[in-house]
């Protein structure tokens, strides 16, 4: 009996002499593989200190053709014969100078004929107060009305002989000789303020969402290459897709000089759109890049402090990105690697 429990207990010291060995050798172990994973850990959380982003890193720019913003067309309203021209393509007009007149002599003839013809029916009319029944009376009110009517159409006609310039702006086009016969309906002249241009560029859609409306930009006409006119974002057209299949948006700018009288319409310029000042804009490694939550970071080390940022990503600059954050300063390091190209 007694060399039982001696058995018993010798099974159960070795036991528990067998536990603590496993224990010990997995403490070890653990230990071992966390301090590998320290220093994976602290080759991934190298340090760099960012740079500022130049104005000119991240332009959008887009090229196009300068056009008037507006073409008045001076369209004839009766039909006749050109008797005069007064301008010529590119004279500069104000409102009320007259372009061009039609004949006016069977004009003139159809007015005085309207004049009489209405005098003829107020006279019937008077005579007519005393002496004619209700319905004969009406009948001559009628016909003074119709008179004053024909008189109204003929002096409108004859003042339509005078073709003026509705607006103040430069002739574009003649589009009648002396001698022709218009018709009604048809354009005579074209008119436009040459200073009121604007510039339409192509913007791909994933560059849309840069675009404001209202704000400005810097234009540089290839004519004019050591100037740089300001211009401001008007408008946003409906999509172009291109041949390759790449979806556009025409983009309308408006130039806002004042000296753009050497400029003109159909000349290639260029637009830097500007995102952002570059007082916010900073160069930081693409590696520090980092989704959370949904919002992009970076891992700023301020001293012992490591805090996480929110940044707008605006590009690429080899292999630094351009990001937009206001909390970002200088002399500030994230956590992220340069990694040279063709290195993983």
């Amino acid at each position: 009996m007694n060399r039982k429990r001696l058995l018993i207990a010798a099974v159960a010291l070795i036991t528990v002499v067998v536990a603590v060995a496993a224990y010990v050798t997995l403490f070890h172990t653990s230990d071992t593989a966390r301090a590998g994973d320290r220093t994976g850990l602290e080759g991934i959380t190298e340090t760099t200190r960012i740079r500022p982003a130049d104005a000119s890193m991240g332009q959008l720019k887009a090229a196009g053709n300068i056009n008037l913003i507006e073409e008045l067309q001076v369209v004839a309203q009766i039909e006749g014969f050109v008797a005069d021209v007064l301008v010529e393509v590119g004279d500069t007009v104000s409102p009320g100078d007259l372009l061009l007149s039609l004949e006016r002599d069977d004009l003139e003839r159809a007015v005085e004929q309207a004049r009489i013809d209405l005098a003829s029916s107020q006279l019937g009319l008077r005579r007519l107060l005393t002496s004619a029944d209700e319905i004969e009376l009406e009948l001559a009110k009628l016909d003074v009305a119709q008179a004053e009517m024909d008189l109204q159409k003929a002096l409108q006609d004859l003042a339509a002989a005078r073709l003026t310039a509705p607006v103040a702006g430069s002739v574009l086009r003649l589009d009648a000789a002396l001698g022709a016969k218009v018709s009604p309906g048809a354009a005579v002249a074209a008119l436009a303020d040459p200073t009121r241009l604007e510039l339409t560029v192509q913007v791909a859609e994933t560059d849309i969402p840069r675009i404001e409306i209202g704000r400005t930009v810097d234009v540089v006409i290839d004519a004019f290459p050591d100037q740089t006119f300001a211009g401001v974002i008007r408008r946003v057209g409906p999509f172009i897709e291109t041949q390759s299949g790449v979806v556009s948006y025409p983009v309308t700018i408006q130039l806002l000089d004042n000296a753009l009288d050497a400029v003109l319409p159909g000349m290639t310029a260029v637009a830097a759109l500007r995102s952002e000042t570059a007082g916010d804009r900073w160069l930081v490694p693409s590696t520090a890049i980092q989704e959370v939550d949904g919002e992009t970071v970076v891992t700023v080390v301020r001293g012992q402090e490591r805090l996480p940022l929110a940044v707008t990503p605006e590009g690429l600059h080899g292999e630094w990105t351009i990001v937009r954050a206001a909390g970002l300063q200088d002399g500030d390091e994230v956590v992220g690697a340069i990694v040279p190209f063709g290195e993983e």
